[in-house]
């Protein structure tokens, strides 16, 4: 299996994607940890996260199951290895880092009650083969939770062109590397054709009124513009649209596609 559209080695840019990822994971913190309980997660689960990056979220994941333990899988060597440095309190049962692919879990059968995957999906070629794979890890009555983007739910109003023309090349070259900006709306087929029953769908909204604004564009708009290299000034972009919501001129909004299922 190859990392998809998201190879982290390849993108040139490793200071801004791991700053990016951290304002990321702190922004939406709070919001998050709602998410996973929610979702079903519990203090004393035995934890699987899928593409853990650098383990901002990880960290989350530690302090929501203390009592558990945490399988963190990230494929990236720059990045697996930064895990247990940004994990600041270990559950009890202990963490794992494995920098493998998540289309071959280094975990046994029915070994974990619960299961993340953040913004993952949209990435892997693969992407029905790994919730395959997280199937077979779950216990029976354990949960899935994905959660991805959808570029349909994007909405910048007044419309600007270079935004528009941004999200189209990056669709392009992102797909051209086996990934899917438009993944969201896949999740709950995606999680019933690999086994996982009652899977159900809802629709996260941010908008440039509740989130900081460079929190909200690098969401929405750093990873792809990474992606398309040089080819697009981002601080000068970032600059002019942060002018427009600071003044109230410009609207942005996107929905974040939260899906869960459980193992029978």
């Amino acid at each position: 299996m190859t990392t998809g559209s998201y190879n982290f080695e390849s993108l040139g840019d490793a200071s801004f994607q791991t700053e990016r990822l951290y304002q990321q994971s702190q922004a939406i913190r709070g919001m998050e940890a709602g998410i996973l309980r929610a979702a079903g997660l519990a203090p004393d689960h035995d934890v699987l996260e899928v593409g853990s990056g650098p383990g901002f979220v990880s960290d989350l994941l530690a302090e929501l199951a203390p009592e558990g333990s945490l399988h963190a899988v990230e494929p990236s060597p720059t990045l697996s290895a930064q895990i247990e440095t940004n994990v600041r309190n270990r559950p009890a049962r202990g963490l794992f880092v494995h920098q493998a692919f998540g289309n071959a879990l280094p975990l046994d059968d029915a070994q974990v009650d619960f299961s993340y995957a953040r913004f993952v999906l949209q990435h892997i070629p693969q992407s029905l083969d790994v919730v395959r794979e997280v199937h077979r890890v779950t216990r029976s009555g354990g949960r899935f939770c994905a959660v991805d983007s959808d570029d349909g739910l994007v909405i910048f109003h007044p419309a600007e062109q270079r935004v528009s023309d941004l999200l189209h090349d990056a669709q392009t070259v992102q797909a051209a590397q086996g990934g899917d900006r438009f993944i969201g709306r896949k999740l709950q087929a995606l999680l019933t054709e690999a086994g996982f029953v009652n899977a159900k769908s809802r629709v996260l909204a941010l908008t440039s009124s509740e989130l900081p604004f460079q929190v909200l564009f690098n969401i929405l708009l750093g990873y792809k513009a990474s992606l398309l290299g040089g080819a697009v000034d981002v601080r000068a972009l970032y600059e002019e649209l942060a002018d427009k919501v600071a003044s109230g001129r410009l609207m942005v909004a996107a929905g974040v596609f939260i899906v869960s299922g459980e193992k029978a």
